[in-house]
């Protein structure tokens, strides 16, 4: 479990359904071994109204007891499915007990945005006793509860290459090659973002070594770092844009590396992310935190800019990003700074939301959605004896447009 997919005033959508209540979906990992090697691996939500640990477990005893036949978890929106039910069956007068353990992993809803129930793959294992699969179930729900409680795992105490998915990992490589030819970013024509970079590299050794990490083609980040007379390394996992990078910055090195890949052992005295590692989603972008923490010297400074693409929502991992289908994730300016904290790996040292570039623009007043014309017309047409109707309330977004933040964090001595 990898945390939830929201908070309770956030509207969540995922396929074709949505509820008002994110903090009911949770991030998991699929991952089925043989003899210690990832046989089938994949990511998904799980949707869950949570309960007290107590009662969880105190369902999960009664079902250990006899007391009901079956115990899973999956509900309004099933993108994940977890079930046990037990077997009674008499042979030759003796009365035998199993289990049967269905795990299905809804792909349509996931990753074409259909209804929940189009498109799953299921994994089933019949036959079990019930040691293996209590104890799995119990496991299953402390790490539920943990994950309600914003507690995550941690990957420095993670096997190796645990959470590798090449899904994602050559689905963005794709998506980054195709618009490698024209991408262009200009992040320092923002003042404010221009000004904290700035007293970011201030803050760093003379000449020191920095990382970027999602260079992309290298311009302006890695121009401004030279121009500052820093020794600079970039990693990017599109081959097209480090292609681009190489041309324009031949005195270098790059590598071919996403920042889960990174390997290096306090290598580097500071390390910058510029709208690449705050979009992974929350599995990589923890194992991204602990693989900076590694290649980061003692002290050394993280700088990080983002934005989230809107507050009052989250949903739908696999969209459309840059005209491309991508796999990537949006989070807060309080979610990326307690992800770098939560494991000691980071102390964050300035957290600042910057003003947007079109905040002299009027805004558009929120409100809630109307009924469609066709639907008023319906109601007023009523008998006076018919029941009343009401639209649910829907929650106001917390802000209509997206807004960008930077992060500088120093690397800890010890987590």
């Amino acid at each position: 479990m990898w945390g939830l997919g929201g908070t309770p005033d956030q509207s969540f959508e995922i396929g074709s359904g949505a509820n008002f209540n994110g903090a009911a979906n949770t991030w998991l990992e699929v991952v089925y071994t043989l003899h210690g090697v990832n046989l089938f691996y994949t990511r998904n939500l799980l949707n869950h109204y949570h309960q007290p640990l107590e009662m969880e477990l105190g369902a999960l005893d009664k079902f250990a007891a006899g007391e009901s036949d079956s115990i899973g978890f999956g509900d309004m929106l099933p993108e994940t499915g977890l079930s046990v039910k037990r077997k009674i069956f008499t042979h030759e007068d003796k009365t035998y007990t199993s289990y049967d353990l269905e795990v299905f992993i809804d792909t349509s809803a996931m990753f074409n945005h259909d209804a929940p129930g189009e498109e799953f793959i299921t994994f089933k294992f019949t036959g079990l006793p019930a040691e293996p699969v209590i104890s799995f179930m119990r496991d299953f729900i402390i790490e539920l509860d943990q994950a309600n409680q914003d507690r995550h795992p941690d990957p420095g105490k993670l096997p190796a290459q645990s959470s590798d998915w090449s899904f994602a990992l050559q689905l963005n490589q794709q998506a980054y090659n195709q618009v490698a030819p024209l991408y262009q970013e200009r992040y320092f024509s923002h003042h404010d973002l221009s000004q904290q970079f700035d007293d970011w590299l201030a803050a760093l050794p003379p000449g020191g070594k920095v990382l970027d990490a999602g260079c992309g083609h290298g311009d302006p980040v890695i121009t401004r770092l030279l121009e500052n007379g820093f020794q600079v390394t970039g990693i990017d996992l599109s081959t097209e844009m480090l292609t681009r990078a190489q041309e324009r910055f031949p005195g270098v090195p790059f590598h071919n590396l996403a920042v889960t890949q990174l390997a290096l052992e306090a290598e580097f005295d500071g390390a910058c992310s510029l709208s690449s590692m705050l979009y992974l989603d929350p599995i990589d972008f923890f194992h991204a935190i602990y693989r900076l923490y590694r290649a980061l010297k003692p002290g050394g400074l993280l700088f990080l800019y983002a934005y989230d693409t809107h507050p009052g929502w989250r949903g739908h991992p696999f969209s459309h990003v840059l005209d491309q289908w991508m796999w990537s994730w949006t989070r807060s300016l309080d979610e990326a700074v307690h992800a770098l904290e939560e494991h000691g790996y980071f102390s964050v040292l300035q957290a600042v939301e910057l003003p947007s570039v079109i905040d002299d623009e009027p805004e558009e007043q929120s409100s809630t959605p109307a009924p469609l014309e066709e639907v008023s017309e319906a109601l007023e047409h009523l008998p006076p004896d018919a029941l009343q109707f009401k639209l649910p309330p829907l929650p106001e977004p917390k802000r209509t447009k997206p807004f960008d933040y930077t992060i500088i964090a120093r690397r800890n001595t010890q987590p």
